[in-house]
């Protein structure tokens, strides 16, 4: 199946709310720990290093971010490209070619989100009852690599709600009208309050349409070579087809419901209105 409206808009959409919760929040920290050797079996053709924190920071349109991690062994700086050094900025590591030294001290220095955003692959009950989050380390837990693949909370999860098409002009123009939730999970009150705060400022904002082929990402998590001066979400975005906010509206869970949280978590939601004016049937 091609990609279709909804794919279109989702994937534009998640785009968008990443660098807008990065840059209107400043919801990013940076980091300079050790990395930690370890196999994984999807990739057996690499030796993998990973940090305690995903996802790390690629975007050059967030300010004062680190989007060229620094990487170190023992004998100093290693050059992206170097032994095949190559970044997964999802899952938060570095890999190399596969016969790199297992036994270097590798650390490395790279911003990190506040909020992990991810597509939800789940109901909103399922995500909030389920407690099957690893979390950052900067939240408590001892010092290694977050396993790969596995989300990480604090985290912000996506969803689309029901899309309706209504006349709109002569022609066949609708306007397509589609609800989008964002599930929010926090480490604390102020944390929640801040991402909610935000989202909700985002009413009436733009965002653009960014098909498939404009992802940033590689398979293995590095940003792709087809932007060759680094991965920039405003000139990505910048092509005159725009998608509208029209209404935002943000809630917390309820006291009564907090003990269905099986994690130590503080929850809320964000619930956007996105309008499209387009011609559907043809």
């Amino acid at each position: 199946m091609k990609a279709l409206y909804q794919h279109v808009l989702l994937n534009s959409f998640y785009l968008w709310f990443d660098n807008f919760l990065l840059k209107k929040g400043t919801a990013y920290k940076d980091y300079r720990t050790d990395l930690y050797y370890y196999t994984d079996e999807r990739i057996q053709n690499k030796v993998v290093f990973g940090s305690p924190y995903k996802q790390w920071v690629y975007d050059k349109n967030i300010p004062n971010s680190i989007i060229n991690p620094v990487i170190s062994g023992d004998s100093g700086a290693i050059a992206e490209g170097t032994s095949g050094l190559t970044f997964d900025f999802d899952n938060g590591r570095v890999l190399f070619d596969s016969d790199f030294d297992t036994g270097n001290n590798i650390s490395g220095y790279f911003t990190v989100k506040d909020f992990n955003v991810y597509i939800a692959n789940q109901t909103e009950e399922t995500m909030i009852t389920a407690g099957k989050y690893k979390t950052n380390s900067r939240y408590g837990r001892t010092l290694t690599y977050v396993p790969p693949y596995d989300q990480a909370t604090p985290a912000a999860f996506l969803s689309l709600g029901a899309t309706t098409n209504e006349p709109f002009a002569f022609g066949g123009v609708d306007n397509t009208i589609t609800d989008i939730t964002a599930v929010i999970f926090a480490e604390n009150i102020y944390q929640l309050d801040g991402a909610l705060s935000v989202m909700a400022d985002s009413a009436e904002s733009v965002f653009g349409n960014i098909p498939f082929t404009g992802s940033p990402l590689t398979e293995y998590g590095d940003v792709k070579s087809d932007y060759s001066t680094g991965y920039d979400y405003a000139n990505v975005a910048a092509d005159g087809d725009y998608y509208m906010i029209n209404k935002v509206n943000v809630s917390k869970i309820s006291d009564s419901s907090n003990k269905t949280i099986p994690v130590d978590l503080f929850v809320g939601f964000v619930d956007f209105e996105v309008y499209k004016y387009r011609t559907p049937r043809s």
